[in-house]
C-alpha cells in the first residue's frame, strides 16, 4: 500500500490498480570516443530524477467526483512517497501531475499520478549520533550528505576520512548541512548565515567505513548521517 506523507491511500478510499514496480535512478554518464584510444573515456556524474507513475482506483461504493477532489490536494502537497511493504524507506517527491480521470460510471473512477522523485531512497528516522572522540560510521548504502552540528569555542577542524573542514571563530555551535550546502546557526527560529566561518567542501559519508574525528576548539559533533540508497 502507498503512503503520501502520513496519509495512506486507503484513507482516501483508493487502491492501486496493480502492484507497483521498484524504481531505480539513471546515472548521468558520458562515453567519449578519443581517436587512438582503446575504448571510450567514461565520465560519471550524478543520478537523474526518477519519473514514476502509479494508477489508482477508487474503492467500490465511493462517489467518485467528490472523492477525487479530496484526494488531489494530498497528492499535490505531498513531500514523501512510501510503500508499506518497504518500511523505513521513503522517496522525496519533487512534483506531481495527474492525468485525466476515467469515470465511465458514477461509482467507478481511475486516475494516474505521475511523480518526479529525487533519485534516492531515504531511511526514515535515522538517529543523530553524538561524537566526542574518534568514531567510525559505516555506510551500507550510497554516498550520503549529512547534517553536522559542531560545538566549538574558537577554531578547529573536522576530519572525515581524507576530507577536512575548518570551523573558524565559532562561539557556541555551527550547523553544516551538506544537502543544501549551507553553514548556519538556528536559534529561537532565527537563522544566522555562517558560511564565512567554514573552510572546505561540505562533507559526504562514502559507502563503507567513515572515520570521523576533530581537533582544536571543537568539543563535540552531532551527526545525522541521512543514510540513503539507490
Amino acid at each position: 500500500m502507498v503512503k503520501i506523507d502520513n496519509t495512506s491511500i486507503e484513507d482516501l478510499q483508493l487502491c492501486l490498480s496493480e502492484r507497483p514496480p521498484i524504481p531505480t535512478p539513471e546515472q548521468d554518464v558520458d562515453h567519449i570516443d578519443i581517436k587512438g584510444r582503446h575504448g571510450s573515456l567514461t565520465k560519471k556524474y550524478g543520478f537523474k530524477d526518477i519519473s514514476y507513475s502509479l494508477t489508482f482506483d477508487f474503492l467500490e461504493d465511493v462517489p467518485f467526483k467528490p472523492a477525487f477532489r479530496k484526494a488531489k490536494p494530498v497528492f499535490f502537497n505531498g513531500k514523501k512517497l512510501a510503500f508499506e511493504d518497504d518500511p523505513g524507506i521513503f522517496y522525496k517527491i519533487k512534483s506531481v501531475t495527474i492525468d485525466e480521470a476515467e469515470n465511465e460510471v458514477m461509482e467507478y473512477g481511475q486516475f494516474t499520478a505521475n511523480f518526479i522523485l529525487a533519485p534516492f531512497q531515504y531511511e526514515v528516522n535515522v538517529p543523530t549520533q553524538t561524537i566526542t572522540g574518534q568514531t567510525t560510521l559505516t555506510n551500507e548504502g550510497y554516498e550520503s550528505e549529512p547534517y553536522i552540528k559542531a560545538h566549538a569555542a574558537g577554531t578547529g577542524k573536522v576530519y572525515i576520512n581524507d576530507q577536512v573542514v575548518t570551523i573558524k571563530d565559532i562561539n557556541g555551535f555551527i550547523e553544516l548541512d551538506s544537502e543544501i550546502m549551507n553553514a548556519y546557526r538556528k536559534t529561537d527560529g532565527y537563522i544566522t548565515n555562517l558560511n564565512n566561518h567554514m573552510i572546505g567542501d561540505f562533507p559526504v559519508l562514502a559507502h563503507g567505513k567513515n572515520v570521523i574525528k576533530f581537533d582544536g576548539a571543537i568539543t563535540k559533533l552531532e551527526v545525522n548521517p541521512r543514510w540513503r540508497w539507490v
